[in-house]
């Protein structure tokens, strides 16, 4: 069962992935970030770096799902913290060059038929100053440039993703509730409903991605 966590920047997609994958004893496959070779210069200059951006990210997503794919991962239990979909969420809010547009979409269509749809989706939602909060305080170099308008832009396009997603079962979860005092019961409740075993209270505020 190939199961995705998704949500906008500094929503605490990583950590989640990771808790998940520990309490069942499966895998996690975390999004290779470091590996994008301009992704500070994007923060910087957003339209001057769009196109490069979005490409190499739809590129080192499909090398690292096929990849994983081919060492047999996904017939195992497998928690991700993020799905290819991503990708074609990004470019509608950054490329604005209609043949920029055209020639992701192309590449998109042909490299998305070629991976795996998760079996189910676990969006979280955040108010974006939630978000802005949480990226400040972690302190990431390659962030310090991100506006706060382009972080609630992003998280618009979350939540329209979220509503609009029908490829596997989804459940949406409010990300700010999965670590108070009580345990994060909104989190084993809505697990429950998916047939899992019941999981340990998750208790801490997520500090990854």
């Amino acid at each position: 069962m190939f199961i995705g966590v998704e949500g906008c920047i500094g929503i605490g997609k990583t950590t989640l992935a990771r808790f998940l994958a520990g309490h069942f004893a499966s895998e996690s496959l975390i999004e290779e970030t470091s590996k994008h070779p301009c992704i500070r210069e994007f923060y910087l200059d957003p339209e001057g770096f769009a196109f490069q951006t979005e490409m190499n990210f739809i590129l080192i997503h499909y090398h690292q799902l096929q990849r994983a794919q081919k060492e047999g991962v996904f017939d195992h239990l497998v928690f991700a913290d993020f799905i290819f979909d991503k990708d074609r969420l990004f470019a509608d809010l950054t490329l604005k060059d209609s043949e920029e547009q055209r020639l992701f979409t192309l590449t998109y269509d042909f490299l998305k038929a070629r991976v795996p749809t998760p079996d189910l989706l676990i969006c979280l939602k955040a108010p974006t100053q939630f978000l802005w909060e949480r990226i400040r305080k972690r302190g990431r170099d390659l962030e310090a440039p991100m506006s706060y308008d382009y972080l609630d832009s992003v998280n618009a396009k979350y939540n329209e993703f979220f509503e609009a997603y029908h490829q596997s079962e989804k459940i949406v979860l409010n990300a700010p509730d999965l670590h108070v005092a009580q345990g994060g019961e909104a989190l084993e409740k809505a697990l429950a409903q998916k047939v899992l075993p019941p999981i340990e209270p998750f208790i801490g505020p997520p500090q990854g991605d």
